[in-house]
């Protein structure tokens, strides 16, 4: 008996080894997979009769495909070359169902794990509980991930996934490239991810979504939508002035210049930093009152002011009007959020909420919706700015 146990021990691996070796039954081969990019969600406008749309809303999808054979051979101008992307489209009103009809377009299976932007149109934005509904598909999907950038469209989505993508090769790059730009640009929205609109939709908060538009053959990405948390509904654009200020109140400002007149000559003062904190008294709810401290710091970019900044006087003359400009910005921003639209977009219920809960939960359904408190409030907004180098100066004005 001992030797029989022995032999078993020897030959027992070798019976389950085959199971340990055997590959996934379901495995795709890499170079099988449609790797799919970029995803534009638009209003189908063809199909049913209005008493139909407003009962079901049909959506077309635009999904940008991989062509790896595109990739080493520029962008498909002339001389036969192949382009690096497809475009495939699919109409239905669900989009899971789009994205199982992708397979009858394409030889490859569609993959979206390598998502990496999503563009939905104003008019499906403008449908009230539409943008919710078309973000469930890509929270909820195993393949999906929540980097995925998300972009509200002027103007038909689909068409923003036909830009000449030079100098990249394929379209979901060269704009992901330029939404990169906006620690360049302060009237550009930071780049806002689908794990974080998760997180709005489900807190029923306000929030703003990067503005993408077709201007011509050029891309104008200045500019932010306003989505109402009561309705996850958007409300409207805001220019690119208005999303500058809101850059700064919101403590989201990376990097910019602001303009001035000295004397009727103009002194530009480029921002190195800024950050903001706010103060809030809730002693009144029907007048809650906010202090929103912005302070700055940077230097002289362009001075066609020939001034003496080793003078003290000067400098603060100089900070002085950059101080004006910058309270003007974000006060425009507050005019255009609190007085115009009544959404806070500022994301100012949260320091609400942490000062006084108990008010709070009085008056969260009516913050921005209802009674409206948010529109009530009062919201003084308060400017530092810093003058840190003047930088080389050529002439001093005598």
């Amino acid at each position: 008996m001992e030797s029989v146990s022995k032999s078993w021990d020897r030959w027992l691996p070798l019976v389950f080894l085959p199971f340990l070796l055997t590959g996934c039954w379901d495995r795709v081969e890499i170079e099988d997979r449609g790797f799919t990019i970029g995803a534009a969600i638009d209003l189908e406008e063809n199909l049913g009769n209005e008493e139909d749309k407003n009962e079901q809303h049909v959506y077309q999808g635009t999904y940008q495909l991989v062509v790896p054979g595109g990739l080493g051979q520029g962008t498909g101008q002339g001389g036969g070359q192949e382009t690096a992307y497809q475009n495939l489209t699919s109409v239905s009103d669900s989009l899971f169902e789009q994205i199982r009809d992708l397979a009858k377009e394409t030889s490859r299976t569609p993959f979206f794990a390598h998502l990496e932007m999503i563009i939905v149109s104003e008019d499906v934005a403008k449908v009230p509980g539409a943008f919710s509904n078309i973000m469930d598909l890509f929270l909820r999907d195993h393949e999906m991930r929540r980097g995925v950038k998300v972009l509200i469209s002027k103007g038909n989505a689909g068409d923003v996934l036909k830009v000449e993508p030079k100098p990249e090769n394929l379209p979901v790059m060269f704009l992901d490239s330029i939404i990169e730009n906006a620690v360049k640009n302060p009237q550009m929205l930071q780049e806002v991810r689908i794990g974080t609109v998760h997180e709005y939709l489900a807190s029923n908060n306000s929030f703003v979504i990067p503005k993408i538009e077709m201007n011509g053959e050029k891309v104008d990405s200045e500019g932010a939508a306003v989505i109402h948390g009561h309705n996850d509904t958007m409300v409207d654009f805001i220019n690119g002035k208005t999303t500058e200020g809101l850059n700064f109140i919101k403590g989201d400002y990376k990097g910019g210049l602001v303009k001035a007149k000295i004397d009727e000559d103009l002194v530009v003062y480029e921002i190195k930093n800024a950050k903001r904190t706010v103060e809030v008294n809730t002693d009144d709810k029907n007048k809650i009152k906010f202090h929103i401290m912005i302070q700055t710091e940077g230097t002289i970019g362009e001075s066609f002011k020939r001034l003496d900044y080793t003078k003290p006087e000067n400098i603060e003359k100089v900070q002085n009007a950059m101080e004006n400009e910058i309270k003007k910005t974000a006060e425009t921003s507050v005019e255009k959020l609190r007085d115009d639209l009544k959404v806070d977009a500022l994301g100012l219920s949260g320091y609400v909420q942490r000062k006084n809960y108990a008010l709070w939960k009085k008056i969260c359904d009516d913050w921005d919706h209802g009674d409206n408190y948010f529109s009530k409030s009062e919201i003084a907004i308060e400017v530092n700015a810093i003058i840190r180098a003047p930088g080389s100066i050529i002439q001093i004005e005598k």
